[in-house]
């Protein structure tokens, strides 16, 4: 069974995610980061409310690897 496709978006969400760098989660990010969840490549921590938390799991790390995204540049 082949893997869904990560929109260049979803790649950019799970970028801001890993590097915790924090992000405006509008009702369109909101959506990519559901979307992400479902595929088991992000994950919710902590609180939901009233800073909802997110973290790339080891399938988001290694599909980010996979298309050669590096996200602990300085």
């Amino acid at each position: 069974m082949r893997e869904a496709e990560i929109s260049d978006t979803g790649i950019a969400v799970m970028c801001d995610i890993a590097r915790a760098a924090g992000f405006d989660l509008d009702p369109d990010k909101q959506a990519v980061v559901d979307a992400l969840i479902a595929q088991g490549l992000v994950a919710a921590t902590g609180k939901a409310e009233p800073d909802p938390k997110f973290e790339v799991t080891a399938k988001g790390q290694r599909a980010l690897d996979a298309r050669g995204v590096g996200v602990n540049e300085a």
